[in-house]
């Protein structure tokens, strides 16, 4: 588990660090940036991982075949899901214009709104590259090939951070942008990581010796089959944690920005155990492909340890030095004063986050998509927010209430997985 573990881990956290660094530049430009930019993207990332779930039906399926010895089989699989990548991108990019009226109707405050807007006028172009560099590294990721994916993040952050620095404050004789500096530094960067990975995807197809014979709507049937209720799922959890930021909109710049930047920190350490979870669901159906059941089952109870370990050391790390983490943002103290409290809390939810995760990714690898699903809106929908809004909005305890409330949601949602997991394993284990 730890030889694919590891470097999809890395993988996610370079991800990530596209995220850390936008934001550490846009600090800079003040409250009302980094309030404007985490609203905005709030909406497109909320889109976003909805398309990437309908995608992640490539890890079981090509996994599966490739642990079959079907290299051709599993070209094919990704040759199908490309033209779901493009598909998705274009539904989710028409539906980035309804930011506007959706903002208005949650009541954002209207200085961060006009700055989500100018953001996501660029993001949103992001959608098709983005969505296509998934399929291509999740079918790399199903072969163990990794080393493409590597280079293309390591590369594309050191891009990334470049065309920051210059389009956002206008270095080098460059306009200053702003938040659309920003915007467009992500957009270059992806379709920069996008070339990397294609090429090698390419190549592989090659090796595979994979050759056209028709359209196949059984493959393309079996993936929606399972990515739809895997993007459901990801847009039920990413709405929750979308909504709580549009909430905490609605009380201003500070508490947003502090909001933002606590977010910003547990989505960091959050990358790993979605790297474990990727990892899990290709070992898994590795082993499911190759007739090793037993070795299935302990290559998922393999990847919980490890998740829940990583995120327990994390909590530690969140409980021992907040405001310290929060000064690698701002040192505004008004935000300072927001954000280090819910660094507290998201000490303890991260735990039950990064277990349910890859609870998520192990039953994906069998095959199920359904009941992660269901998990979702019984620990979000039921609890999580229900919760949140009434700590915040009737006892007035402002971001903290909705955080506490997200917190409750995923100790929910983390209990009802591992039970799923532990009925649908079992028939593996003997």
């Amino acid at each position: 588990m730890l030889s694919l573990a590891v470097p999809i881990a890395g993988l996610q956290l370079g991800l990530m660090l596209y995220g850390v660094v936008d934001m550490m530049f846009l600090g800079r430009l003040g409250p009302l940036a980094l309030a404007g930019v985490g609203v905005g993207n709030a909406v497109y990332f909320g889109m976003f991982i909805a398309g990437l779930g309908a995608m992640l039906g490539i890890d079981p399926m090509a996994s599966r075949a490739w642990g079959a010895g079907k290299p051709a089989v599993c070209a094919g699989v990704f040759m199908h899901a490309l033209v779901l990548a493009a598909g998705v991108g274009a539904v989710l990019f028409v539906g980035t214009f309804a930011a506007g009226p959706f903002y208005r109707l949650a009541g954002v405050d209207a200085p961060v709104a006009r700055t989500a807007l100018d953001f996501l006028g660029v993001l949103r172009f992001m959608m098709f590259p983005g969505l296509l560099f998934v399929a291509c590294r999740q079918y790399l990721q199903s072969m163990d090939e990794t080393a493409p994916l590597m280079w293309a993040i390591g590369l594309g952050n050191v891009l990334n951070a470049f065309l920051n620095w210059l389009l956002i404050f206008g270095n080098l004789g460059f306009p200053a942008l702003g938040v659309r500096g920003s915007a467009l530094a992500s957009l270059t960067s992806t379709s920069f990581m996008l070339a990397v990975v294609g090429w090698a995807a390419a190549r592989r197809v090659r090796a595979s010796q994979w050759r056209y014979h028709g359209w196949h709507p059984s493959v393309f049937g079996e993936l929606l089959a399972l990515g739809v209720p895997a993007g459901l799922q990801t847009l039920a959890e990413v709405c929750a944690f979308g909504l709580t930021t549009v909430l905490i909109g609605r009380l201003g710049p500070v508490p947003t920005s502090g909001h933002q930047i606590a977010l910003n920190l547990a989505s960091v350490t959050f990358m790993v155990p979605l790297g474990i979870s990727m990892a899990a669901a290709v070992r898994v159906g590795q082993g499911i492909g190759r007739g090793d059941r037993p070795g299935a089952a302990r290559a998922g109870d393999s990847a919980v340890f490890l998740g829940v370990a990583f995120m327990g050391a994390m909590a530690l790390v969140f409980w021992a030095v907040p405001s310290a983490l929060v000064r690698l943002y701002t040192h505004d103290p008004a935000v300072l004063a927001v954000a280090a409290p819910l660094i507290l809390i998201a000490a303890v939810f991260q735990v039950f986050d990064g277990a349910q995760v890859v609870l998520t990714g192990a039953l994906r690898g069998l095959g199920e998509t359904r009941l992660q699903l269901w998990a979702n809106i019984a620990g979000h929908w039921l609890l999580g927010i229900p919760v949140g809004a009434f700590l915040c909005l009737r006892l007035g305890w402002g971001a903290r209430g909705l955080w506490l409330g997200l917190c409750s949601g995923l100790v929910l949602t983390a209990g009802l997985l591992y039970w799923a997991w532990r009925e649908k394993s079992a028939p593996l284990r003997t």
